[in-house]
């Protein structure tokens, strides 16, 4: 019997000393473990587009969400790369209109303007070329109807006039460049205020708290909106018409959805050079494709001239694919009335004179 009891007790002894060295094994497993950690790396998917922005991508595990920092030559959208062919907005919010004066095609983009040939070059333009006989690609002015017949042979005014309005000299009356003649057509601004949208014109010149009851600047009667004054109300018209030196503060803060730049006759090319215009172009533009306004994506930049068939013209957005070429349209030419169409079309405007006979530019500015 004694010999059995010693049995068992070195038997309770072996299980305790068993369970002893499990307990310290597993102690020292998890010390080990936590002292040297492990890297589990599971990888992540997402789709980076052509823009420099972050894309959120709510694939990964635990619904987590991961952020690609997208860069691409130029570090992304800015005034060396102002358009990258990114995606376009849903719905446009503002379109800023540069006007320059009396120069065809052939004469502004070259050697003799480096910056806005190069912005042609960097995003894209209705390049001036043929169509058979009728030269449908050559952007047509204000001398032309819709369909591309000829309206008459005007200077500037008839040219400004038909792009805010969508009709031929003819019809909206403006035929000349007398500073005082005014029309009651229908006319984008009167759009802009039913709509509860904004529209201002920025004219290079004196400041004036009464703009449109005189001339203030050279070139005044290229300031669109002092046109519709019977429709719009003078009230509206100087509240709207203000000094180009207030455009970058709106640019940084309430910018309107319409934008109508007006340089002096000394900076458009009116009567200073087209490699002067061209050092104009480049100050003033490079801060609006610098800002964090341009870059949202939902801003539209025309640079266009008011006459003198074919225009030059730069279209710029972040949606439009560097190099782009506006394709020849197989009805009407492209035209003032296709600026005009396409800036309804953009910010939701009911169609604007013919205008709608035109062809549009959304397309192109949607990166198609």
């Amino acid at each position: 019997m004694k010999y059995l009891k010693n049995i068992i007790h070195r038997k309770r002894n072996l299980a305790i000393f068993i369970t002893l060295f499990a307990v310290i094994g597993a102690v020292s497993l998890i010390i080990s473990r936590a002292a040297t950690p492990t890297l589990s790396i599971e990888p992540e998917t997402g789709t980076i587009q052509p823009p420099a922005t972050s894309i959120d991508d709510t694939s990964a595990s635990g619904g987590k969400a991961v952020k690609f920092s997208v860069a691409t030559s130029g570090g992304g959208v800015s005034s060396d790369t102002p358009c990258v062919g990114a995606s376009a907005p849903s719905q446009w919010k503002h379109i800023i209109v540069v006007m320059f004066e009396n120069h065809t095609w052939s004469e502004v983009v070259g050697s003799s303007s480096p910056y806005i040939t190069g912005l042609i070059n960097k995003c894209g333009a209705a390049y001036s070329g043929s169509n058979g006989t009728t030269q449908k690609n050559n952007w047509h002015d204000g001398n032309f109807n819709v369909d591309g017949t000829t309206n008459g042979n005007y200077n500037s005014k008839p040219s400004y006039a038909t792009l805010t309005n969508g009709l031929s000299p003819t019809v909206h009356g403006l035929t000349d460049d007398t500073y005082s003649t005014t029309t009651s057509v229908d006319n984008i601004y009167k759009q802009l205020i039913a709509s509860g949208k904004n529209g201002k014109d920025y004219y290079s010149g004196s400041a004036s708290s009464t703009p449109c009851s005189g001339s203030n600047f050279s070139g005044a009667y290229h300031d669109a909106i002092r046109y519709y004054t019977p429709t719009i109300g003078s009230a509206y018209c100087n509240s709207h018409d203000v000094p180009i030196s207030t455009f970058m503060n709106d640019v940084n803060g309430t910018l309107p959805e319409f934008s109508l730049i007006l340089p002096t006759n000394g900076e458009n090319m009116h009567d200073n050079s087209v490699s002067s215009g061209d050092t104009w172009a480049k100050n003033f533009l490079n801060p609006i494709f610098d800002s964090a306004r341009y870059k949202s994506g939902d801003t539209a930049v025309f640079f266009l001239f008011d006459e003198e068939t074919p225009i030059p013209n730069a279209l710029v957005a972040p949606s439009i694919k560097p190099g782009s070429k506006v394709p020849s349209p197989s009805g009407n030419p492209i035209s003032h009335f296709s600026a005009t169409r396409t800036w309804t079309e953009m910010l939701g405007l009911p169609p604007l004179g013919v205008s709608g006979q035109a062809p549009s530019l959304l397309s192109f500015f949607n990166g198609q």
